[in-house]
């Protein structure tokens, strides 16, 4: 059984954006809860999801006698150079979909969100009306330099979806790419030319789908007095028509600091390599938060301790998170076993867990009585089908809730904590700074004995790091990360974190990141073939330092807000990237973390050899360009390999969705024979929330089963919704004339594949038996998708 089977009710795309809140600590352990990859590149996490105590976002608004609208607490419009009016009309100029949209309102500052900035933007409430639909959106423009900053096509405008871009696109990517380009100073005029340059650091890139909608993500870093900065970038989407339908501007209001370093880069480099050694671990090669089905291992090397930027001026360390000095050298992290002692978890074995006994099973952690509890049973994020209790505490205060709240989950199966953390509302009053009345010593002992109470086999599994972190200005607040080891290696970006305040209350509690019985498997397979020793000196000479103004805060770490700052600092690279990884354990190669899930640019590959010559080749190149498929780890596509039925349930899947990233139902097994840790579970769940195996009766999909030319028939019929319309064709003239027609169970479904294009009938036999080969999918997806601007129903649309 899976060591944890699911975790807080969390949706994936949430999971892109973890918490920082254990950071500060975990980025100092070997693989800490972001990792290695992470802790020098940009934080882009939204500010309210920072803190490991949640914030609500609250709107702080007064009306404003200058511009008779609402502006943000601490903000003059008086201050604005661009007007109100202006803004309008630039945004309005710049994006025609908006000449049918209705202006709601409009702000000075940005609202809704906490804590509160002085952010000198205009923020434009929008309403878009059809019938008895409406669709409200918002955007920003920089109320300084009129740079818009925020804007995104509405979603699912307009209703009757003529403006969509299917395939094959009017523009190509490179067409796309000139069109953005175009765009951008017009957008952003603040931007000055030759500032700007490419970036593969966009991390929620949208993808183009074969099924469409063809979009094409691109995203720019701009220097600052001649070097990068943290702060400032572009992000715009542009559709297969050449229209801009998402941009976004990064950028920092505030003066940057001098561009000139006392330190050089070459003492810089001295410094970071002084003493670094390497460890070997396990590392996840895809996102660590993809489902388990999906996850790759490798086996590695990492550096043996944080690589923090270094101040460009004073040569001390930077943490990352508060944006302060970290005193001393880096040292080397190092581990202490756990003891098995006091309460140790025991894992439910019966049948699911009610809600009165997880109360019971948290009892140690729940507030006191002065706190009502709510409690409810819902799907874990990342997609295995299997549920947790999610437990809400809140305090009441002459009947109005604006206390605190305490959160947990718990895995409605084997009773294990999962996530505990606290909710604070903006307006809060802050706890005054008091002196500790628990030692670290005795923090300590409460997180060792919380994680044994609540974590499967802790005591074999965890080990606590040595790693210190600095405390938050507003008291005391003690961070412990205990590090997920296998076989005495420890699994990067696996650790579980706790974090206790001066009084010895918890804070919170994550352990949501686990091991399935397929990462297992897979781990037992890898064995390192380098030596240590060439691995560290690999590490060193490809280790190197890039000048640039780094970026800190915005966010609540702990209940404590970290105001923004921007320092000039030497930071990390390795291979000139700044996603500093591992060297491969077996390759020797330098490669990049994936941890997090990373923008899908560049990840198209030159058609294998056995598909250059071949019949399909053209269409095959289209699969690969737009991710249905990809070599094997032969470095082939094997054309002629005659597919199952899971095989096409997957191609398809991902002509939809090509990363897997698939955002519907959490998959509930209908299917005995596709369990939730299947390959082909997201797909199959796609399948089934678009009614596409709705004429599946048995309990048993068969996915194993050849695919064959009917199957493929029918399952068309069916996506393209012509059920209906396949019985009128029962008896078509076309189907009945084929010499095989005999063979034929679904007449109508072929005679309406025959009339579409997607198959032929070659010499007038349909040879409905025939098992399909890759080749031939691919031809018929391909033909499938020029089909989708003419359809009734593309496969991308929602279904209701």
């Amino acid at each position: 059984m899976d060591e944890q089977q699911h975790a807080a009710g969390m949706p994936k795309n949430q999971a892109k954006e973890r918490s920082l809140r254990n950071t500060s600590v975990a980025k100092k352990v070997l693989a800490g809860t972001l990792g290695l990859s992470l802790l020098q590149v940009p934080l882009l996490a939204s500010a309210d999801t920072v803190s490991g105590t949640s914030v609500v976002k609250d709107s702080v608004v007064s009306a404003s006698q200058d511009s008779g609208s609402t502006a943000s607490k601490g903000l003059n419009p008086a201050d604005a150079k661009i007007t109100k009016a202006q803004a309008e009309s630039r945004i309005r100029s710049l994006f025609p979909e908006l000449k049918d949209a209705k202006l709601n309102g409009v702000t000075y500052g940005e609202q809704n969100v906490y804590p509160s900035n002085t952010k000198k933007v205009w923020e434009q409430n929008w309403t878009i009306q059809q019938g008895n639909h409406s669709m409200g959106f918002s955007t920003e423009v920089d109320a300084i330099t009129g740079d818009i900053l925020s804007y995104s096509y509405p979603y699912m405008y307009p209703l009757d979806d003529s403006n969509t871009a299917y395939y094959p696109p009017a523009v190509s990517e490179q067409e796309a790419q000139k069109i953005a380009e175009a765009f951008i100073p017009k957008a952003a005029p603040s931007i000055k030319a030759g500032t700007m340059k490419p970036s593969n650091q966009n991390l929620y890139s949208s993808n183009k789908a074969l099924f469409g909608p063809v979009q094409y993500s691109f995203s720019y870093t701009i220097d600052v007095n001649g070097i990068p900065a943290d702060n400032e970038s572009v992000s715009l989407d542009v559709d297969g028509n050449g229209n801009i339908v998402r941009f976004n501007r990064n950028t920092y209001q505030e003066d940057y600091p001098a561009a000139k370093a006392t330190i050089s880069k070459e003492d810089a480099e001295k410094r970071l390599k002084q003493g670094l050694s390497v460890t070997l671990a396990y590392i996840p090669s895809t996102s660590l938060y993809d489902t388990s089905a999906n996850r790759e291992w490798k086996i590695g090397y990492v550096p043996d301790r944080t690589l923090e930027p270094m101040d460009a001026n004073s040569g001390k360390r930077i943490d990352t998170i508060f944006g302060k000095d970290l005193e001393g050298p880096s040292q080397a992290v190092s581990y202490t076993a756990l003891k098995a002692s006091g309460k140790v978890f025991t894992p439910n074995k019966g049948g699911q867990l009610t809600s009165d006994e997880v109360l019971q099973r948290v009892q140690g952690i729940a507030p006191g009585p002065d706190y009502q509890v709510q409690s409810n049973l819902s799907n874990y994020w990342g997609g295995t089908g299997k549920q947790v209790w999610s437990l809400n505490w809140s305090k009441r205060t002459a009947g109005i809730n604006r206390d605190d709240s305490k959160y947990a989950y718990v895995d409605a199966d084997t009773g294990q904590l999962l996530s505990y953390h606290e909710f604070q509302y903006p307006d809060a009053e802050p706890a005054k700074a008091t002196a500790p009345s628990v030692t670290e010593a005795q923090a300590q002992a409460k997180a060792i004995e919380l994680v044994l109470a609540h974590y499967p086999n802790a005591a074999e599994v965890l080990k606590l790091s040595d790693a210190k972190t600095l405390n938050p200005a507003s008291g005391t607040v003690y961070q412990f990360v205990f590090q997920r080891f296998y076989k005495d290696l420890p699994v990067n970006g696996m650790t579980v974190s706790v974090s206790i305040d001066g009084s010895g209350k918890l804070l919170s509690y994550n352990a949501d990141t686990y091991l399935s019985d397929k990462d297992i498997k897979t781990l037992d397979t890898l064995t390192a073939k380098v030596d240590a020793k060439d691995a560290q000196q690999r590490l060193l000479d490809d280790l190197s330092v890039e000048l640039r103004y780094i970026s800190s805060g915005g966010y609540t770490v702990d209940n404590t807000y970290v105001e923004p700052a921007v320092r000039l600092a030497y930071v990390p690279t390795l291979n000139g990237d700044r996603n500093v990884g591992y060297i491969d354990g077996v390759t020797g190669k330098t490669e990049a973390s994936s941890l997090l899930p990373v923008s899908n640019k560049d990840k198209s590959a030159a058609l294998p050899s056995d598909a250059a010559n071949h019949a399909a080749s053209k269409d095959l190149a289209t699969l690969l360009e737009y991710r249905v498929l990809s070599p094997g780890e032969d470095g082939l596509l094997h054309p002629d390999a005659e597919l199952t039925l899971g095989d096409w349930i997957q191609m398809m899947a991902k002509g939809v969705y090509p990363d897997q990233g698939y955002y519907g139902g959490q998959y509930q097994p209908v299917f005995t024979d596709v369990p939730a840790d299947s390959p082909i579970a997201g797909a199959v769940q796609l399948f089934m929330d678009k009614g596409w195996l709705k004429d599946v009766k048995s309990s048993e999909l068969h996915p194993e089963q050849k695919l064959t030319r009917e199957a493929v028939a029918t399952s068309l019929t069916t996506a393209l919704h012509y059920n209906r319309l396949s019985k009128f064709f029962q008896q078509d003239a076309q189907a009945l004339s084929l010499s095989d027609a005999n063979a034929i169970q679904d007449k109508g479904a072929v005679a309406l594949m025959l009339k579409l294009g997607l198959m032929d009938a070659a010499g007038g036999k349909f040879d409905p038996a025939k098992p399909v080969t890759k080749a031939e999918a691919a031809t018929i997806m391909v033909r499938l998708a020029h089909l989708q601007s003419k359809v009734d129903t593309p496969l991308n649309q929602r279904r209701y």
